[in-house]
């Protein structure tokens, strides 16, 4: 072999190590650049999964919250809708008292007017079933009354004219001026028991 062929083969050697050497360093850093995208992405899809379980954990929380409101609401709502009834059920309940009875809460409801004068309406089943010392007994509880001649539409109690001023005593405006304190006891008698 000749110095030139000795020469490039040296160089032709030379290149080929320097080749080896660049692949080999090329491929250290291909796989150090794809272990660290392999890391990143691992990261990423780490934060990506705790965030889709930290959102989902969210939204079960407010799905959990919101049934819970849905669900108290509707037991208020049934709660309330009991105390309407049972509200309804004692007017009808005193509505529905024998005469003497039912008079005796008109003397009653009487008893608390501040006005001592005036014309009593009633509803035309109380006019009818009115008791003959109706006018006697209001004098006792306080009132001199004359009775007015039209019927008013009201459930019951009566409703007291003095001049331009009506003070209603009708159950209803009696049941509705205790509202709170009747809602109060009926709450307690049907559901305070219940726990």
């Amino acid at each position: 072999m000749t110095n030139d062929n000795k020469l490039f083969e040296s160089i032709i050697n030379s290149g080929k190590e320097q080749a080896e050497k660049l692949i080999e360093e090329a491929e250290k850093k291909a796989e150090s650049i794809i272990s660290a995208a392999n890391e990143e992405a691992d990261k990423e899809a780490d934060s990506i999964k705790k965030a889709a379980q930290e959102k989902a954990i969210s939204l079960k929380n407010s799905a959990l919250s919101s049934a819970s409101l849905t669900t108290r609401n509707a037991h208020l709502q049934a709660k309330r809708s009991e105390i309407n009834k049972t509200l309804d059920g004692i007017i009808e309940y005193l509505v529905s008292l024998d005469d003497k009875s039912y008079f005796d809460l008109i003397y009653k409801a009487a008893e608390t007017v501040d006005e001592k004068s005036g014309t009593v309406l009633l509803n035309k089943k109380d006019k009818e079933r009115l008791p003959s010392d109706f006018k006697d007994r209001m004098k006792k509880a306080g009132i001199d009354v004359q009775i007015g001649d039209e019927a008013v539409d009201i459930t019951g109690g009566f409703i007291l004219r003095c001049g331009e001023i009506e003070i209603n005593c009708s159950l209803s405006a009696l049941i509705e001026d205790r509202k709170n304190e009747l809602e109060d006891f009926i709450n307690q008698e049907l559901f305070d028991k219940e726990n």
